[in-house]
């Protein structure tokens, strides 16, 4: 019993950490489904050099999870038509910053879309969208999540942060460029 335990968290460890996101192109006409399969709807075609961000190398039936950078929509296509460019890597930077101690054992968390674009965030399997300039609050479960901060146009920012009981978080979304 303990070394199937042992074993499987060690394959959840493994794939939890060891998952990289990258950059990548369409390389052919290519549709854009809801789910991984050729029976699941089409959200959109993309065109060959739509630049798209690859959520994980894993695939499901041979699809990848990505987002169109363009629209910032999630969605999937299959692997023939992804042309795998650069390693995106985990920010190792904090990015919520402490406030103070609450009396919610929740942390709270303010953050603020400080942006003209819609800001999706994922905080690990939750899904929350802001319009611009829009400012919200959200309580969570102490703990640690992987993020992930993404809009139209813009390269999703991704990194870990570990929340603490009885204390406030504030974090402001805002967009940088950089020439190459």
């Amino acid at each position: 019993m303990k070394k199937t335990l042992f074993l499987l968290l060690f394959i959840f460890i493994s794939t939890s950490v060891y998952s990289q996101s990258y950059l990548g192109t369409i390389t052919k006409q290519v549709n854009f489904r809801e789910g991984s399969s050729s029976d699941d709807n089409i959200i959109s075609s993309l065109k060959p050099k739509t630049q798209i961000f690859i959520i994980s190398l894993e695939t499901d039936n041979d699809y990848y999870n990505v987002i169109d950078i363009a629209t910032d929509r999630e969605g999937y296509v299959h692997k023939s038509y992804v042309k795998i460019g650069k390693l995106v890597s985990k920010s190792n930077q904090s990015v919520f910053s402490p406030t103070g101690k609450s009396s919610n054992y929740n942390s709270e968390v303010k953050i603020f879309n400080n942006t003209s674009k819609t800001l999706t965030l994922k905080l690990n399997t939750e899904l929350y969208h802001f319009s611009p300039h829009e400012t919200k609050n959200i309580n969570l479960t102490p703990g640690e999540y992987d993020f992930r901060a993404s809009a139209p146009g813009v390269i999703p920012y991704m990194g870990t942060e570990n929340l603490n009981s009885n204390q406030g978080y504030s974090w402001q979304f805002y967009i940088t460029t950089r020439s190459r």
